[in-house]
C-alpha cells in the first residue's frame, strides 16, 4: 500500500531543503564565507531531488515513504550525533547552533541520497521477484494447457494455477457467447461463488459493455486497469470491487485466428500492478489458451468424427452381412432351380431361360462389387513389397480375358496391400474387356512403369473415353455399357487412393484409355 504518493514526498523535501536555506541565512554570520556557501548549495540539493522525485524521474510511488524514513532518520541522527559529543558546549551560542543546522543539512541530504538508492534498489528487487513470479506462473499454466483434455479443466486448472500467485486476488475465465453477445464466467478461483454465478459481462454500448471486459473482446486487447476507482468506465463495478479489496485489474482474450472464445480476468489489492511486461507475458498466455482451446476443440470433432465412422463401418459391415447372406443364397437357388429348367427346356423356352441366367449372372456381379465396396478400408495399415508383375499376372487369370492379350514390361517390386492391388488390376482388366473389345471381341491390355518412376499404368487400345466424362468414370454408377455395374473403376480408385496413391486417366498412344498411378513406393 502506497503511504505517501511521489508528490508529497517530494513537497516535503523541498520544503525540507527551503527551511534549511533558511536555517543558514539565519546562521551565516558565524561561519567562513565557503562553508556557507557549501551548506547552503546542500539544503539546495536536498530541494532539488524533492522536485525530481515529485515529478516521479527518482523513485515509484510504493517505496517514497523509505525516502522519507532516510531523510528524517538522518536529519534527526546526525544533529542527535554532534549534541552527544558536544554535550558541554554552550547551548545558545552561534556556533552551536550553526553546527547543528550544518549537521542536519549533510544529514538530510545524505539521508535522502540514500533513501533513493534504497528504493530504487528495492525496486528492481521486486521488478526481478515480479517477472520470476510471473515466469513460474506462466510456466506452470503453460504446463496445464499442454496436459489439459477438456475445456473446463483447462480453464480451472489456470485460474487455480494463477491465483496463487501474489498479488493476484483472484482468477477467472468467462466464455464467449456471440448470440448472446456476453461473457459468463466457467471458471474462477480466489472469490466466493456467488460472485462469479451473478456476474455477467456484455458486449455492447450499455455501461456493463463498456468496461474492460466489454472492450478485450471487442479489440481483442489487453485491457489492463491500474486503479478501478480512477476510471469511470469499471463505475458498474465499484461497490463490488471494493467489497472484495480489488484495486486493479488486468482482463486479456482469448482467442485463436478468427474465433473469440472469450477472455480471462486478473484482480489485484493494490493499484498499478499491470505494468508493460506483466501485460505482455499475460497477452502471451491468452494466445496460448486461444491455441490450446481451438486444439481441444478440433480433437473432440475428430473424436465426434471418428465415433461417427465407427457407426458408419457397422452399418456397412451390417449391410455386407445382409448382401452376403440374404441376396447370395436366393441367387444360389435361383440357379439351381435354373439349371433343372435347362435340363427339360426345349428350344422354344431357352431363349428366356438364358436371360434369366444373364440376370442372375449379373446380379452375381453386383452382390460381388457391392461387397467389395462396403468392405474396401480408407488406409492400406501395413503395406508389404510385392512382385508387381506377379500382382498382375494373377489378376489376369481371374478374369474372364477370352480374346484379350496382356503386355508388360519389367515392373520390379512395390510396397502394397497385395490383395488390394490384385484387386485393382481385376476391376481395371474386367473394365478393359467389357468396354475396350473391338468388333470381333479383342482388346490388348498394357501394364507398365511411368516415364518418371512416379508409378505404373493401366492402358487398352479401345476406343477411349471422351475428355468430358474422364471425371466421371470414377464416380459411383457410371458405367457407359448397359451390362457393366457402375462400380468396377470406383473401387479400383478406393483402393489406388486407400494406398495414397494419385489416379489419373488420360490416352493411351493408341487411343484407348490409360489409367495413371502416381507416388508409388517402389521397393528401394
Amino acid at each position: 500500500m502506497v503511504l505517501v504518493s511521489q508528490r508529497a514526498c517530494g513537497v516535503v523535501l523541498v520544503a525540507l531543503g527551503a527551511v534549511l536555506v533558511v536555517a543558514h541565512v539565519a546562521t551565516t554570520g558565524s561561519e567562513p564565507p565557503l562553508a556557507f556557501a557549501v551548506t547552503t548549495a546542500l539544503a539546495v540539493a536536498i530541494a532539488a531531488i524533492g522536485v525530481f522525485v515529485a515529478r516521479g524521474d527518482l523513485v515509484s510511488a510504493w517505496c517514497t515513504d523509505r525516502v522519507l524514513a532516510w531523510t528524517a532518520l538522518s536529519a534527526v541522527s546526525l544533529p542527535a550525533a554532534v549534541l552527544w559529543v558536544t554535550v558541554d558546549a554552550p547551548v545558545l551560542s552561534s556556533l552551536f547552533s550553526t553546527a547543528i543546522v550544518d549537521a542536519a543539512t549533510v544529514g538530510a541530504l545524505a539521508g535522502a541520497v540514500v533513501g533513493v538508492y534504497d528504493a530504487r534498489n528495492r525496486k528492481r528487487q521486486r521488478d526481478l521477484d515480479r517477472l520470476n513470479r510471473i515466469t513460474n506462473a506462466l510456466r506452470i499454466a503453460t504446463q496445464e494447457v499442454v496436459h489439459a483434455q477438456d475445456r473446463d479443466t483447462l480453464e480451472q486448472a489456470v485460474c487455480d494455477r494463477l491465483a496463487t500467485s501474489d498479488p493476484y486476488e483472484s482468477v477467472w475465465v468467462g466464455r464467449y457467447d456471440p448470440e448472446a453477445d456476453a461473457v459468463r464466467p466457467s471458471a474462477w478461483a480466489g472469490m466466493p461463488d456467488d460472485y462469479y454465478e451473478s456476474l455477467t459481462i456484455t458486449v455492447d454500448d450499455t455501461p456493463q459493455g463498456r468496461g474492460a471486459g466489454g472492450r478485450a473482446i471487442k479489440t481483442r486487447e489487453t485491457q489492463a486497469i491500474p486503479d478501478v476507482f480512477a476510471d469511470e468506465s469499471m463505475e458498474p463495478w465499484w461497490n463490488t470491487l471494493r467489497e472484495h479489496g480489488v484495486q486493479s485489474l488486468a482482463v486479456v482474450p482469448i482467442y485463436h485466428e478468427d474465433t473469440v472464445y472469450g477472455l480471462y480476468s486478473i484482480y489485484a489489492d493494490r493499484p498499478e500492478v499491470f505494468d508493460e511486461t506483466e501485460r505482455a507475458v499475460l497477452t502471451e498466455l491468452g494466445e496460448t489458451l486461444g491455441n490450446a482451446i481451438a486444439v481441444i476443440e478440433t480433437r473432440e470433432r475428430l473424436a465426434r468424427r471418428e465415433q461417427e465412422l465407427a457407426r458408419q463401418n457397422r452399418r456397412l459391415e451390417e449391410f455386407a452381412s445382409v448382401i452376403s447372406h440374404d441376396l447370395r443364397n436366393p441367387l444360389n437357388v435361383a440357379e439351381g432351380y435354373l439349371d433343372i429348367a435347362r435340363e427339360t427346356a426345349d428350344e422354344e423356352t431357352r431363349e428366356p431361360l438364358d436371360r434369366v441366367d444373364t440376370a442372375v449372372s449379373r446380379m452375381h456381379e453386383l452382390v460381388e462389387d457391392v461387397l467389395a465396396l462396403a468392405r474396401q478400408g480408407d488406409t492400406v495399415n501395413d503395406p508389404a513389397v510385392v512382385s508387381l508383375s506377379e500382382i498382375v499376372a494373377d489378376a489376369w487369370t481371374t478374369v474372364d480375358t477370352d480374346g484379350g492379350t496382356l503386355e508388360t514390361g519389367d515392373l520390379g517390386r512395390i510396397r502394397a496391400d497385395g490383395s488390394r492391388l490384385q484387386q485393382l488390376f481385376e476391376n481395371l482388366f474386367r473394365n478393359a474387356m467389357e468396354h475396350a473389345t473391338d468388333d470381333d471381341g479383342r482388346v490388348t491390355v498394357t501394364v507398365g512403369w511411368l516415364a518418371d518412376d512416379a508409378g505404373f499404368f493401366v492402358a487398352d487400345d479401345g476406343p477411349g473415353i471422351p475428355a468430358d466424362e474422364r471425371n466421371r468414370v470414377f464416380e459411383t454408377g457410371y458405367s457407359s455399357s448397359a451390362t457393366g455395374t457402375g462400380l468396377g473403376l470406383n473401387i479400383a480408385c478406393t483402393i489406388a487412393e486407400a494406398h495414397g496413391w494419385d489416379v489419373e486417366l488420360t490416352e493411351s498412344d493408341s487411343g484407348g484409355a490409360r489409367f495413371e498411378f502416381r507416388n508409388v513406393e517402389t521397393a528401394e
